[in-house]
């Protein structure tokens, strides 16, 4: 939106979090409203949003000279207390480093800075407390978040508003109140801790408070709360009664009997008599707060803020193992595709396949409407049929061998290399045979096979004899191999690349096949589309194709006219998925650098693990790495990779299994004579492997979670 002369500017850091995004909300018609957020962005009806690194000192600088705030709300902050306690910091970082570069950035101006801090700075030992009442926090959040106070108080504009609070969260997390209302709606038991007790307040009423001091032009130093307290237990209660739940789903627990990493304080209730004075206005108590919950609830707030940002309540935070990276950018560019003359076998196809083909160093591309059917065509460019056998590897997606049987040829599996999880190149001698038609190595995870090596092997197996070489990187745009993008077909005829979802980028769903040979290019687009070419220069049926002598130089072909040479498919992508791949290739670089920094940090929670392997990469490799896969020692840990999984998916956290062995399922030990035993290595990997999230869409908030979340599996003592 343009922001309006006749209203102050408002900033508010943290614009996709549950208080932030509640606070723009509610002051969207009152001031001129920029929301800022990390990773995740946020849709806010009203206020315009935009991405900024708070730890970036140049960015911010940009973004406050630009927008020239009168008032600062700064709301961003790692809120979630047993991720601060594994990851101090980050913590660190986010709670005190960020805040003081706010601070810095504002100079000496007189904008308002108002901080949110939180009751967890106290020791949680007496209850209400005062703003005079020394800070004696129990864990890294609290300690954090009361650093943090300082470089606020400092300035002259200077408000901390110490608070505990509930409402309804943007992103699939739940503040406390949204948990106790979902699991009692699914009619599920749950605990109330009576001995842990709180001055909470619904952000809402919260908002309407900091309103009132925003126009006071309050500064120092608040307790920002409900003017009453309760219990846990209690506040339960008071959800229950209030939304016509049956309370007796809810039994009173101690907060000693529950296993949290940090430390709590029992009782952070505390006196709001200060702020009431100071302001003239009297705090809500927490039955007033929990009605305006209800209310808004009534009113369909929590759908309206969901709804705005493709975000449903679930049963859990969820943090998926992968997923897409949408921004508005990409919005946009789909956008203007359905506003055009074409949606399909459009310009944007050539201008994806081009620039695909440019960033892998190819001289072709061709796109197409899945990872599988890149595969299938690419092994009909090669000419696969029946009779012969294509080698692969049996840790992969079943789509790899597929498309060797898709085409009537027999799937051979070669076993992996134990490290890499990549398939060996000596076990691929083993396989070769003078039916070896094709060998499809998969770059497993993003790691690039030893691709030299297995174009060499093939060479002098193969003598005089083609056998092509197509790479499976699906899971591996923007790897590089001896300091060559994957892609650039240096070791191979053909490269196989995906765009699902959960892959480095996506088109929704869609595939391409790079290439250098100018004749498998023009057999792969004819197998895209029915077997039909449009080229002149293809054209057999002379007579009919051209409405002058054929034998002219240059005959001009009848304009209706194409002829299909080819049993092909229909396996063509939209100009709708190309221009989302065209916006997608842009952010290459910053996802590239975004999994690559995850991937840093799980291997440096995990690297002196014994019971928990981290991937192994090749000094030949520079991988953008797909899939972070951990090999457990589930025997150590005291529990199955069933029971392993379900625990931390209770947590919110979504695990994958890459790949049950290929040569293990049903249909090809039925049609070819595949067994248990066939490829030991692969076998005992499987055992083992457990895929962790891994996507560009992680906050660090996320990534500390899984990695406190896996800590927590550490094995008992006298295993």
């Amino acid at each position: 939106m343009n922001p309006s002369p006749d209203r102050k500017k408002l900033l508010i850091t943290g614009a996709s979090g549950l208080l932030g995004n509640n606070l723009a909300c509610y002051f969207a018609r009152k001031f001129d409203v920029l929301g800022l957020y990390n990773e995740h962005p946020v849709v806010i009806p009203g206020i315009r949003t935009e991405s900024c690194d708070l730890l970036d000192v140049d960015a911010l600088r940009r973004v406050v000279d630009g927008f020239r705030p009168s008032v600062i709300i700064h709301c961003a902050s790692l809120a979630n207390v047993d991720a601060c306690e594994s990851d101090p910091e980050l913590s660190e970082r986010l709670n005190v480093a960020c805040t003081r570069r706010i601070a810095d950035a504002l100079g000496g101006g007189d904008t308002h800075l108002v901080y949110i801090s939180t009751d967890s700075v106290y020791g949680g030992t007496k209850g209400r407390y005062s703003e005079e009442d020394a800070a004696r926090p129990l864990n890294v959040y609290g300690r954090t978040k009361w650093e943090g106070e300082r470089p606020v108080l400092e300035k002259p504009g200077g408000l901390v508003l110490r608070t505990n609070l509930f409402g309804w969260n943007i992103q699939d997390k739940k503040s406390l109140g949204e948990w106790i209302l979902g699991e009692l709606a699914a009619g599920r038991s749950i605990g109330g801790f009576r001995d842990a007790v709180f001055s909470t307040i619904y952000t809402m009423e919260l908002a309407r408070v900091i309103d009132v001091a925003i126009r006071r032009k309050l500064t120092g130093l608040y307790n920002c709360g409900s003017s009453d307290s309760c219990s846990k237990y209690e506040f339960a209660l008071k959800i229950a009664d209030r939304f016509g739940f049956d309370r007796r789903l809810i039994r009173p627990i101690s907060i000693d009997d529950f296993e949290f990493r940090a430390r709590r304080g029992k009782d952070l209730s505390f006196s709001t008599k200060k702020i009431e004075e100071a302001l003239e206005y009297r705090m809500p108590g927490i039955d007033q707060s929990v009605d305006a919950f209800y209310k808004d609830y009534r009113c369909g707030l929590p759908e309206e803020i969901k709804d705005n940002n493709n975000n449903r309540t679930g049963l859990f935070p969820f943090i998926p193992y992968g997923r897409q990276w949408i921004d508005e950018n990409d919005i946009q560019a789909v956008v203007q595709v359905l506003r055009s003359e074409r949606i399909t076998q459009g310009p944007k196809v050539e201008e994806f396949e081009k620039a695909l083909a440019d960033y892998c160093g190819a001289r072709y591309a061709v796109a197409v409407n899945s990872g599988t059917s890149a595969l299938h065509i690419a092994c009909l460019a090669a000419g696969v049929g029946a009779g012969h056998e294509v080698i692969t590897s049996p840790i992969t997606f079943v789509a790899s061998a597929n498309c060797a049987a898709y085409c009537g040829a027999r799937p051979v599996f070669a076993d992996i290399d134990a490290r890499t999880f990549n398939i060996a190149p000596d076990e691929i001698r083993k396989k070769m045979s003078g039916r070896t038609a094709a060998v499809i190595p998969v770059h497993m995870a993003g790691q690039s096979c030893d691709m030299e090596a297995i174009a060499k092997l093939i060479k002098q197996t193969a003598g005089n004899r083609k056998v092509f070489i197509i790479e499976d990187a699906c899971h591996a745009l923007g790897s590089l191999y001896k300091g060559t993008k994957v892609g650039a077909c240096s070791w191979s005829d053909m490269t196989v690349t995906s765009f699902h979802p959960v892959k480095h980028i996506t088109t929704g769903e869609g595939g391409a096949v790079l290439t250098n040979d100018e004749t498998l290019c023009r057999r792969l687009k004819r197998f895209r589309s029915h077997g039909i070419t449009h080229r002149p220069e293809e054209f057999t049926a002379r007579e009919r194709a051209f409405r002058q002598d054929p034998s002219a130089v240059n005959p001009v072909p009848n304009p209706w006219y194409y002829e299909q040479l080819d049993l092909g498919y229909n396996y063509r992508i939209t100009d709708i998925q190309s221009a989302l791949g065209l916006s997608q290739m842009e952010k290459m670089g910053q996802i590239r650098s975004r999994r690559r920094a995850i991937v840093n940090r799980y291997n440096e929670a995990f690297g002196d693990l014994d019971w928990l392997a981290t991937p192994f990469e090749s000094p030949d490799c520079d991988t953008n790495f797909h899939l972070y896969i951990g090999l457990f020692d589930f025997d150590r840990i005291g529990m199955g990779r069933a029971d392993t999984a379900l625990r931390l998916r209770s947590k919110g956290i979504q695990t994958q299994v890459h790949y049950i062995p290929v040569h293990l399922q049903p249909f090809f030990q039925a049609r070819f004579n595949t067994a248990n035993g066939d490829c030991p290595r692969a076998e005992a990997y499987y055992e083992r492997c457990l895929s962790l999230p891994l996507h560009p869409a992680l906050s660090d908030e996320e990534v500390a979670l899984v990695i406190g979340e896996i800590l927590a599996l550490r094995p008992r003592r006298g295993r």
